[in-house]
């Protein structure tokens, strides 16, 4: 007599992911939640878009409270090389430095793309070569993309300045005040204590952690937050002090 076979066992239904609203909220709130649920869904796109809309929303009202001919000149003051152009050339140089600044701002998505992509490779290798996380590079470019959302602080703050405030005082390359650097005159202090001081920045710092939490959740080989975010933190300040460095040697 046959025996009828066992039967088979049922597939334990996944839990569905989260949405993309969810996702950007968790980031700020609970972002462990977020760098999880992009281990099912690798998608990117909404904190790209949500980041651009907000940064162009910024740089547009820069145009027409304050307007870019104003902010070419402001940057260009505490240049040495400008000063000792003649009339002429400076005002070949300030038409520039007014093009490019003003219709550069709209290009807000793809040079936030690029960013993205070089961060989340340069971090890829890092992590996956120094410390066998085998993150794959749909992962990388997910985890810096939302890590980057607390930027939108930048532009939401730049932008209450802007209504709130006097326009006429705001420093286009350092417009909030979220780091050391913005209390200093930029046309008196050093140019590299200046410029490594905005390395001290607390939303840079809040986007650094998450980035150290989104790669050490999706390490392959178990890696403490606390290594992870050394880890960014590392290739953090080193670019800033870097760039302090080629800063002093421009004058």
């Amino acid at each position: 007599m046959s025996t009828a076979p066992p039967p088979m066992p049922s597939a334990q239904p996944t839990e569905p992911g989260l949405s993309q609203i969810s996702r950007i909220i968790n980031t700020f709130i609970a972002p462990r939640k977020t760098f999880e649920d992009i281990k099912q869904n690798a998608s990117w796109w909404a904190p790209l878009v949500l980041t651009s809309i907000l940064a162009i929303a910024f740089h547009y009202t820069i145009d027409k409270k304050v307007g870019f001919d104003q902010i070419s000149r402001e940057m260009m003051s505490t240049s040495p090389q400008f000063e000792k152009q003649s009339p002429e050339q400076q005002q070949q140089t300030l038409a520039i430095v007014t093009a490019s600044t003003r219709y550069g701002g709209y290009a807000a998505p793809l040079f936030a793309l690029i960013g993205g992509i070089i961060i989340a490779a340069v971090l890829m290798g890092t992590f996956n070569f120094g410390m066998q996380a085998e993150v794959p590079f749909s992962r990388a470019l997910a985890i810096t993309m939302y890590a980057w959302l607390p930027g939108m602080l930048w532009s939401i703050l730049g932008l209450v300045s802007l209504f709130v405030g006097n326009p006429e005082t705001l420093h286009f390359q350092n417009p909030v005040a979220t780091n050391p650097a913005y209390f200093l005159d930029p046309a008196t202090t050093s140019k590299f204590l200046y410029t490594f001081l905005t390395a001290f920045d607390v939303v840079s710092l809040w986007i650094v952690a998450l980035l150290g939490i989104g790669f050490a959740v999706h390490s392959k080989k178990k890696i403490s937050v606390g290594t992870g975010i050394m880890v960014v933190a590392a290739w953090f300040f080193l670019v800033k002090l870097l760039g302090a460095g080629f800063a002093a040697m421009r004058g």
